[in-house]
Order: C-alpha cells, then structure tokens, then sequence
C-alpha cells in the first residue's frame, strides 16, 4: 500500500466507513461482508466515487471523507483507499448488490468477508483505525 499519495489514474475506490469508532461494512447479495467502493464512473473524481458507492450500497451520507492510500493489484488494477465518518444512514432500497449494513466492534472473522486475504485487517492496522482482529 502505497500512504499519503493518490494516483492520477484508478480504477476503483473502497470507503473504511465509520460509526463513531465502529467499523460500517455491508453485506454484498452475492459475497459476504465488505467496506463499501466500487468502480469510478465517467467523470466522477474521487470524493464523487466514494460518496456515491457508499450511498448506493450502505445507504450512507459521509462527513470528513479522505484519501488515504492506493493499492494495485497484480494485475494492475489500481484502489484508492477513502476514509470517512458516516453522518447519516438511511434503509437500504434492495435495488443495489447490497442486503445489509451493519457497524461492527471489529471486523468479522476472515470467513465472513467477502475476501479472506486479510487486506481490511491489514489496512486498519497500517493506518491505525480501530476494528482490526
């Protein structure tokens, strides 16, 4: 992971979203449990991306949104990772990939994200957010 610095060029955005000190993930229809992100839209920066994909898929406004980091994956592919504070929450509609949200005391055991590669663990810890097992 690459702190303090945010490429000119990303694929996709991840929000470590807050409830006070409490980690806020939902549950993907399809995978398990996850920080909300996806992948930018045309024209969108980043704030844009994050503040949309939380919304969309926790049903979160977001306060004191920052950029942290990026990560590139193997491949290439390449993620900003965002934090922020959620300031309001509101039900989830169903029409998005997203069933649940949900604040934690910490994240939940590997077997119950959606990738059990240790990456969220890794990430609170490297930025000192609370949460990590």
């Amino acid at each position: 992971m690459y702190l303090g610095s945010v490429p000119e060029r990303y694929d996709s955005v991840v929000c470590l979203t807050y409830l006070g000190d409490r980690p806020l993930m939902v549950r993907h229809r399809r995978r398990a449990w996850e920080f909300p992100g996806g992948h930018r839209e045309g024209g969108e920066d980043l704030c844009a991306t994050a503040r949309r994909e939380a919304y969309e898929e926790a049903g979160a406004t977001l306060a004191d949104l920052r950029p942290l980091g990026y990560y590139v994956l193997s491949d290439g592919h390449t993620t900003v990772v965002t934090h922020a504070r959620v300031s309001a929450l509101e039900p989830l509609g169903g029409e998005y990939e997203t069933v649940e949200a949900r604040a934690f005391d910490q994240l939940p055991p590997e077997h119950e994200l959606s990738w059990a590669d240790g990456l969220y663990a890794h990430l609170l810890r490297v930025l000192g957010l609370p949460g990590a097992r």
